[in-house]
């Protein structure tokens, strides 16, 4: 440590020097594109008491932590500050579906307990850290979202959690490009489980091929299903539509009923792994139910906006792969009216993605009545569905828009999917907002 002479009080700890405020630790984190150390003078100005360094900077009257990587030390300063707190925390990975799973387990614990959770997408190792940071004494559990790309970041990011809870939502192929194969994606969400005692419990959904073949007798594995034996599973499953899904589900050998305001059967999957994770955590029947009833997934997400002339946009554009973007098309397959398939690219396919735009191609021909396929590797969802219902394709969301504001009409439903970098809510909002 240098020039430091006298014991400091802090407010907060910050990796964004855009948000350093007075009192605050700036961590000095490097990456491609940034260097944290070159904002030091910066920091200083805003009132920032320390810096933590991987080099000292002279002549910036601040004191300096110096450490060899800066990262590490986040991520040891975080898992130091996790562990003063004694309340459960619940992560969750997959290959789809997390954000959607961890805002409605979080609205289930929410019905019952103060609780704090992953906000937007902070769920990488700058992200998780910054989460674990925010956790405050009025807090009585967590519910956090881990991503990954390559082995190693979930082993990471659950050094830092702790998590007495784990849930995996589906193996799919979301990263498959780095990976290489649906085994290693599931040994590489299976790193959610290395700090795991018997105390400890993973949430698993049986339905997956993948998932149903991990057994373990390190620590308790508690399963959820529609189509398998499971501790959780749902039956006599009605389809409401836009109005989402209702179905029965037994809890400690008593049947309870359960209503999802979201269509499509995957957010039984999300409701089920909120209902196992709420009775693990001793939530009565009614705190679960209405934590589930009560879910709003939030912009981008399965998001059905109605406009005049009974127009219906179902926007989805928050990311897609091959799983997420076939169960987007069954919800759209329920709607009545002339169903229009708005899908771009999905990225991080790596060698696989002209196969998969294809299998998603050939998916979409018995649910939807036209397709307007938008990107360098949507070509592949025209080519397959090209002579088998009505089919339109656009390099880009600009051209594409052009086109479809004029082509939509009275009864018409749309659902507008992509992955994030595509950012088709360019297309939806401004449709909206011209038809407001």
């Amino acid at each position: 440590m240098f020039n430091l002479n006298e014991n400091i009080i802090i407010n907060k700890i910050t990796t964004d020097s855009r948000k350093v405020e007075k009192a605050d630790v700036f961590i000095a984190l490097k990456g491609e594109k940034f260097d944290g150390h070159d904002f030091l003078g910066e920091v200083k100005d805003k009132g920032a008491v320390c810096a933590v360094v991987s080099k000292f900077i002279p002549n910036v009257d601040i004191p300096q932590i110096l450490v060899d990587d800066t990262l590490r030390a986040y991520k040891e300063i975080a898992r130091y500050y996790r562990r003063r707190f004694d309340i459960p925390i619940v992560a969750i990975t997959g290959s789809c579906g997390k954000t959607t799973t961890k805002e409605m387990i979080a609205s289930v614990l929410s019905s019952r307990l103060n609780v704090h959770k992953t906000e937007k997408n902070f769920n990488n190792e700058i992200g998780l850290p910054m989460t674990i940071l925010n956790l405050k004494s009025k807090h009585e559990a967590s519910v956090v979202e881990m991503g990954m790309n390559h082995f190693g970041e979930i082993e990471s990011l659950s050094y830092v959690a702790l998590p007495k809870i784990a849930v995996i939502t589906n193996i799919g192929t979301a990263h498959i490009e780095n990976l290489g194969s649906r085994e290693n994606i599931l040994k590489a969400k299976m790193e959610i489980t290395t700090y795991f005692n018997e105390e400890n419990i993973l949430v698993i959904n049986s339905d997956d091929d993948m998932l149903s073949t991990v057994k373990t007798d390190k620590y308790k594995i508690i399963k959820f299903a529609i189509n398998s034996d499971a501790d959780y599973k749902a039956y006599d499953i009605i389809d409401l539509g836009q109005d989402g899904m209702e179905f029965k589900c037994n809890i400690s050998g008593v049947e309870r009923r359960f209503k999802v305001n979201l269509p499509g059967q995957h957010n039984i999957y999300n409701a089920l792994s909120a209902i196992a994770v709420g009775d693990i955590l001793g939530l009565q029947y009614e705190d679960i139910y209405n934590g589930i009833l009560n879910f709003n997934p939030g912009s981008m997400r399965m998001n059905i906006v109605e406009l005049k002339d009974d127009i219906k946009f179902i926007v989805d554009c928050y990311n897609a792969n091959p799983d997420s973007m076939k169960a987007a098309i069954d919800v759209l397959n329920k709607f009545n009216g002339r169903r229009i398939a708005v899908l771009g690219d999905m990225f991080e396919l790596g060698e696989f993605s002209k196969a998969m735009h294809k299998e998603v191609g050939n998916y979409l021909v018995d649910k939807c009545d036209v397709l307007i396929a938008i990107g360098e590797f949507a070509k592949e969802y025209y080519n397959e569905a090209m002579g088998k219902i009505e089919c339109y394709y656009f390099i880009n969301k600009e051209e594409a828009f052009d086109f479809i504001k004029n082509f939509i009409k009275r009864d018409d439903v749309v659902l507008f999917k992509a992955s994030r970098g595509m950012k088709l809510e360019y297309i939806s909002d401004s449709l909206i907002e011209q038809r407001k």
